[in-house]
């Protein structure tokens, strides 16, 4: 077996995880037009920003940009128009936790057979950045996966050599493995996290992720400073962190040595939300996960049954620990964490963050306007607005009202570029 091969298995478990010590897709894409101005009509347009709709609104677009939006602006000359009817124009959405390299294998699930090397990675990647595109997903954040897979990937899709969101991408994440020998060693601990966060760096990453977690005393795995020794690295370079974290404890040093989101945060205690809410940090607390694992148990022969008792307690509380940070002030962002099976249904997080209390529109927000803001790309993506990315997404009927409907998408523009378009499109 060879050393990348059980990495992979075990950066996808770890990802994943991080136990607590207590306990390819339809494709209707017609053509890229060949007209650089455009004007996108339809029946209703979601303002994201102030959650709510506006009828009849209309679209500009000159090249891969938004010029103008609103009702009643008028086409530009010589501007092709065209009319999606009766459908809901968003933004295009973003997710803030992806690992796009995970897939199920030529057994058809999860860490059976292996790959034969990066090619074949990135070919099983490629799939699935494709189809997340499909689904609506026109910016994504990779949280975990090969650095060298996951920023060739990124650079492709940014040539337009393959298509798929724009990724922000980590490469591997900081373990506690990276500190194994260093004991109690503070400086050398230090050392170590700079030293981890340069070398991610130097792999041309944009965002760096770390794993938490909490050790057999329930102490934090990364200390307040090492996790701040992490961000300040990062900074230099102006890079933000994220943090994985399920337990309190953990979640409380992340926040205090200054990251910008935590990843999952399945079990808040009171001062953690406080904390979270007090600093701004924000929440992406992946809700739908355990329930796409237990729902497939079948694929994912490599779990043990500790592992699923933990999404069983993951899917027993999630829900209710996210309304909980949403009651504390907290700011919550949309992120699938899609795993093998998952991508090209990572809207699926937009409905189950309503499911922990959120409003559809304040859901649409946390996966268009705040996401935005997060992944550090706050008046690029995340809205319709002047400037910004042409990056749409229609969906039937209206979403503010029916939180189901990010789950047909029907039209996706990204860039400028019609990708998919189910029927036809009236001019």
């Amino acid at each position: 077996m060879r050393a990348g091969r059980f990495f992979n298995l075990l950066l996808s478990l770890v990802v994943t995880l991080s136990l607590p010590n207590c306990a390819r897709t339809q494709n209707n894409s017609p053509a890229a037009t060949a007209n650089t101005r455009l004007v996108i009509r339809a029946a209703r347009v979601l303002d994201a920003r102030a959650g709510r709709v506006i009828e009849g609104a209309s679209v500009v677009v000159e090249g891969d940009r938004v010029t103008a939006f609103g009702p009643n602006v008028p086409a530009p000359p010589g501007a092709k128009v065209i009319d999606l009817g009766d459908v809901t124009l968003m933004p295009g959405l973003i997710d803030a936790h992806t690992h796009i390299t995970y897939h199920f294998d030529r057994t058809g699930r999860f860490g059976i057979s292996w790959d034969s090397g990066p090619e074949e990675a990135l070919g099983f990647a490629k799939e699935n950045a494709r189809a997340t595109l499909l689904a609506g997903i026109t910016t994504a954040r990779d949280l975990g996966g090969d650095s060298g897979v996951v920023t060739r990937l990124r650079d492709q899709i940014t040539r337009g050599e393959t298509e798929g969101p724009r990724l922000v991408v980590s490469g591997e994440p900081l373990t506690a493995a990276a500190m194994r020998g260093a004991g109690e060693d503070r400086g050398e601990r230090v050392r170590r996290v700079r030293e981890f966060v340069r070398a991610r760096i130097a792999e041309g990453v944009d965002v760096i992720k770390i794993f938490e977690g909490v050790d057999e005393t329930g102490a934090p795995l990364f200390n307040t400073q090492e996790i701040n020794a992490a961000v300040e690295e990062a900074a230099r370079a102006g890079l933000r962190v994220a943090v994985h974290a399920h337990e309190a404890a953990a979640v409380k040093a992340a926040v205090r040595g200054g990251c910008t989101s935590v990843e999952h945060g399945s079990f808040l205690d009171d001062e953690a939300v406080r904390e979270l809410a007090k600093r701004h940090v924000a929440l992406v607390p992946t809700l739908y996960l355990p329930t796409h694992y237990l729902e497939h148990r079948e694929r994912f022969v490599a779990f043990d049954p500790f592992t699923w008792s933990f999404f069983e307690k993951l899917q027993a509380n999630n829900l209710a620990n996210a309304a909980r940070a949403k009651k504390g002030g907290v700011l919550i962002v949309s992120g699938s964490d899609a795993v093998a099976g998952l991508h090209g249904h990572n809207p699926r997080e937009i409905i189950w963050l309503v499911k922990a209390g959120l409003t559809p529109a304040e859901a649409l927000r946390a996966a268009t306007v705040d996401a935005a803001a997060l992944l550090g790309l706050e008046g690029k993506v995340g809205e319709i607005k002047p400037g910004a990315f042409a990056d749409l997404v229609a969906v039937p009927g209206d979403p503010t009202k029916d939180i189901n409907a990010v789950e047909h998408v029907v039209f996706v523009m990204k860039g400028g570029k019609v990708l998919r378009s189910d029927g036809p499109l009236k001019d």
